[in-house]
């Protein structure tokens, strides 16, 4: 196997005038055609934007997903920052209760499916939301004497059927 990069081809069909595909011929011949239509459409994509400037758009795309993941990082931390002692140690059990609680305090409610993409990565594990705010209110109830998050299934600030935050002053430092 060589070690030259191997390029992944794709194969598409159009149709082309007659006229046209004779001129082709005559200058590529029948077995060049290929070869010409690509360096045509390759040029004239160069034309239109250098793969210098094509380069640097897509470096610039990845930087912004970059950019984004650590605002909202970012965020999060500035959450998990305001919660105090009893809320980070002794009601939240791991980074994920502390990450839900982040994610309530910078929302105030949500829906699991909202909860679980947002955590998770995937609206499919809000089972796993629903287990810890359960969870969570039952520590709460035990340090606190009531629950920390409310489901409320009418609708509340745009949302239908979604957790709020309701015992906000005993996380807060």
């Amino acid at each position: 196997m060589s070690k030259k990069k191997e390029r992944k081809m794709t194969s598409i069909r159009f149709r082309i005038d007659t006229s046209l595909l004779d001129r082709i011929d005559q200058i590529a011949g029948e077995r060049g055609r290929q070869k010409y239509i690509h360096d045509a459409i390759v040029w004239r994509l160069d034309e239109e934007l250098p793969p210098v400037v094509y380069d640097l758009v897509q470096d610039v795309e990845a930087l912004k997903a970059r950019v984004e993941h650590l605002e909202s990082s970012r965020a999060t931390s500035v959450q998990l920052g305001e919660l105090n002692d009893v809320a980070r140690n002794e009601l939240c059990s791991d980074e994920l209760d502390r990450k839900l609680l982040a994610y309530f305090i910078k929302t105030e409610g949500a829906t699991t499916p909202e909860i679980a993409e947002g955590l998770l990565g995937n609206s499919d594990k809000r089972r796993t939301v629903l287990d810890r705010i359960d969870r969570l209110n039952n520590r709460a109830q035990k340090l606190f004497g009531a629950p920390l998050l409310e489901y409320k299934k009418g609708f509340v600030k745009n949302k239908r059927g979604a957790w709020w935050i309701t015992g906000l002053e005993y996380i807060i430092v």
